[in-house]
């Protein structure tokens, strides 16, 4: 039986979620499809097996670039893509182009309406509002971003289809044994460790978190340990903010990581602080290594992984913090508060991994096959 030809489209395969998402569900298919990833830039920071085709469009890195690139990616797409029996794109500027080029177009978009913000972002949401709807099928990460999107380009929600972002059980538990550097363990020894994973922007709010970390030091609660697994433009002034708050010796910097498995599998729970997501792969990673996740209302995803399911009516009515089966969920405008409540009876929170299945690789693929059947 001939295999077909499927590509996904983004923008760069760089250390980021929805570029996760495209390994992870590209090196899957690669068994069964002929596999290629299609980037506008040349950057690569997952490993592929052999089987996968990466097509870089340019050379460039740079984003402003990119930019400027976009008439000729258009052209270069609209005699590449006829080759590919379908596919799909990720992120706007590779989906802009895709619904531009290919009538019918497969697209996901990975973050909420409302990260778009000031004259840049008016743009992207015009932008979003003119070409999304001529799309021929969208793709979101969760439900709350699919009722969101409905309603902001007023189109029926039967038009939106939710998949959920994979992870591989398999992957992570190999990962996990990787050892750990032993001047961390040295450091970590006897303490509750928290740790966060993901860029360092400024839509994370990790401020809030070293807010919370500070005002527990004062309280005389000094045993916790935060790791920061990640890394971006964030970083000198988060930096700066731990030593102002003398909280040196209770933060670890650890920069960007290809495995940050080992060290969630030395924490006792995560934290995270967003206010604005693409849908949390952190969150979904978190629960596989079983950690309780401590983490602010963002849109979005937040609910769907803490509290199983979404159900539009129980959210409207929710109370901070708010307790379920797999975390905590505080309100963003009183994290640091609510913190604090939550740590003074901090063994209640649990991990039990509900709904976890949703998330599966196995159960994610077979979503995808459907689509593109």
């Amino acid at each position: 039986m001939t295999r077909k030809k499927i590509y996904f489209l983004i923008n760069s395969l760089g250390a980021g979620g929805a570029e996760r998402v495209v390994s992870n569900i590209a090196t899957d298919f690669s068994w069964s499809h002929n596999v290629t990833i299609i980037t506008l830039k040349d950057e690569k920071f997952f490993d592929l097996p052999e089987n996968v085709k990466y097509l870089p469009l340019s050379h460039t890195r740079n984003n402003l670039v990119m930019v400027m690139l976009i008439p000729w990616f258009y052209f270069r797409l609209r005699s590449l893509l006829p080759e590919y029996d379908t596919g799909v794109s990720f992120l706007e500027i590779s989906n802009f182009l895709h619904i531009l080029a290919r009538r019918n177009a497969i697209i996901s978009f990975r973050i909420h309406i409302d990260f778009f913000r000031g004259f840049v972002g008016s743009v992207y949401r015009l932008l979003i509002k003119l070409l999304y709807p001529k799309a021929g099928k969208i793709i979101v990460n969760s439900e709350e971003n699919r009722y969101d999107l409905a309603d902001f380009l007023y189109i029926p929600i039967n038009r939106i289809t939710t998949i959920y972002n994979p992870i591989s059980v398999a992957e992570i538990e190999q990962k996990k044994q990787e050892p750990v550097e032993s001047w961390i363990l040295e450091r970590i020894k006897d303490k509750k460790v928290f740790v966060t994973t993901g860029r360092l922007e400024w839509q994370k709010h990790h401020e809030l978190i070293i807010q919370a970390f500070q005002k527990l030091y004062l309280l005389g609660e000094r045993d916790f340990i935060w790791l920061i697994v990640g890394d971006w433009w964030e970083r000198n002034r988060l930096e700066k903010m731990v030593a102002d708050s003398s909280l040196q010796g209770n933060v670890l910097f650890l920069g960007t990581q290809k495995n940050v498995f080992k060290y969630l599998s030395i924490a006792h729970y995560f934290v995270y602080a967003s206010e604005i997501e693409w849908f949390p792969n952190v969150l979904i990673e978190a629960m596989a290594c079983n950690l309780p996740i401590i983490t602010s209302d963002f849109k979005s995803g937040a609910k769907e992984c803490v509290l199983w399911s979404y159900d539009k009516n129980t959210c409207k009515s929710m109370e901070y913090p708010y307790y379920w089966p797999n975390g905590v969920v505080l309100w963003p405008n009183t994290f640091v508060d609510n913190f604090i409540e939550v740590y003074k009876d901090i063994i209640q929170i649990r991990q039990n991994k509900w709904g976890f299945e949703r998330f599966e690789t196995s159960i994610v693929s077979q979503e995808w096959l459907k689509l593109f059947k």
